[in-house]
């Protein structure tokens, strides 16, 4: 019985990381001293080596007798927006018979917006409008003419669309004319805009392994293709030429979302992500969505022009951590790279208020390729082959059959 109770230690010491081992890459976190909240940077490589998008992002505690798996946020650390509602003082409701009615708007700040939402009172309603702007209530600029609202609520259906969107303005006053010639007057309870402030997030600039221009004469195109390090999320580029020429030319860029095999062989799957416009002299941006990718095509658009050489280009990723409570030990694992992973559901979501402003840093170590974790040698796992757990497994079989025969013989 000794013998056995030893056999099933080991099964149990080899058996702890068959969680970890399920995954391609881990990488070993810094010691923690204190149990508390913590922020793990996860750098391009790792972000690059998710099979996942992400969702395959796990941190292990390990022990000699268990696996637990720790709970974290994820944070992407790019530009954040956020909208300030702001809300007009109605002033001057006016109208006058079958022709139109007035709204005017103050408000307490003169912002730049370009959309305002109403609300209105009535239930069913569907009218003509234009918006106007002005300083002192007296002077009045049109800003937008023709919009339209609507509403209707009817047997258990409601739908409504009251916002009116325009060129960007910047006014202390909005007045609005109704067109009441064909439908009842409206009442207006509420006016609102947002205001939109973005904050400078993080970014890192991800090193171009090869880049090549081609023309297509035939098709008045130029053909830039970049090539990465790594199959990395692509968060944004700048474009900018040294070319002393003025021009101003359409662009389309594409990544590369893997290969398709054809019978004249591998092709290369190109998924559009952004097109605009690229001018002479400027540090021209384009957002790319965040997909994985290791190759770029930018496509400019000649047309009848000389083409122009694409002599600067810079390529981002957006930067994500980790936020965790991670308990004090020296094996802790930050474990990726598992195929069609869904992402994980923690309660930490819901307590968010809970984690302090300001974190320390612990870092990931360097990257194992599928490679069991090596523990401290007070807690290092008996068995660390999985051919041995197989041959520990017959043995114990064989073992377990001849005891149970054993006592069989002892019956009989």
């Amino acid at each position: 019985m000794k013998t056995i109770n030893t056999f099933f230690a080991l099964l149990l010491a080899g058996s702890t990381f068959a969680q970890l081992t399920s995954y391609d890459y881990n990488r070993k976190l810094g010691a923690v001293a204190k149990e508390d909240f913590y922020s793990i940077p996860l750098s391009p490589e790792i972000t690059a080596h998710s099979r996942s998008g992400l969702n395959d992002l796990r941190i292990y505690n390990i022990s000699e007798s268990d696996t637990a798996e720790v709970p974290y946020l994820l944070e992407y650390q790019g530009d954040k927006t956020e909208e300030t509602p702001i809300t007009f003082e109605l002033i001057n409701d006016v109208s006058h018979l079958k022709c139109c009615s007035f709204v005017t708007l103050k408000m307490s700040k003169s912002k730049v917006i370009n959309t305002i939402h109403l609300d209105v009172l009535q239930d069913n309603f569907d009218k003509i409008l234009s918006i106007e702007g002005s300083n002192d209530n007296k002077e009045w600029f049109t800003i937008r003419q023709h919009l339209r609202i609507v509403g209707f609520d009817n047997a258990g259906v409601s739908f409504r669309s009251t916002s009116l969107s325009f060129p960007s303005a910047e006014y202390s006053y909005f007045r609005i004319r109704f067109d009441d010639d064909s439908s009842e007057k409206i009442e207006v309870t509420k006016a609102y805009a947002f205001e939109s402030t973005t904050s400078k997030g993080h970014y890192d600039e991800l090193a171009v392994k090869g880049k090549q221009q081609t023309e297509n004469k035939k098709e008045k195109i130029s053909e830039l293709l970049l090539e990465l390090q790594d199959n990395y999320p692509l968060s944004y580029l700048s474009l900018k030429s040294n070319s002393k020429s003025d021009f101003y030319r359409n662009v389309n860029i594409y990544r590369s979302a893997g290969t398709y095999h054809t019978p004249k062989g591998d092709e290369e799957n190109w998924q559009m992500v952004n097109s605009g416009v690229i001018i002479s002299g400027e540090q021209n941006t384009f957002t790319l969505g965040n997909g994985q990718s290791k190759k770029i095509r930018i496509e400019v658009i000649n047309y009848d022009n000389q083409p122009v050489s694409l002599d600067e280009v810079k390529v981002y990723s957006e930067k994500v951590a980790l936020t965790a409570k991670l308990p004090a030990g020296e094996n802790l694992y930050l474990a990726y790279g598992k195929e069609n992973e869904a992402a994980p559901v923690y309660d930490l979501v819901h307590f968010k208020d809970k984690i302090p402003a300001v974190l320390n840093v612990i870092n990931a170590g360097a990257e194992e390729f599928k490679a069991a974790p090596t523990l401290n040698a007070s807690a290092e796992p008996l068995i660390k082959n999985k051919m041995w757990l197989w041959v520990v497994m017959g043995l114990v079989i064989v073992l377990i059959g001849y005891f149970a025969l054993s006592m069989l013989k002892k019956e009989k």
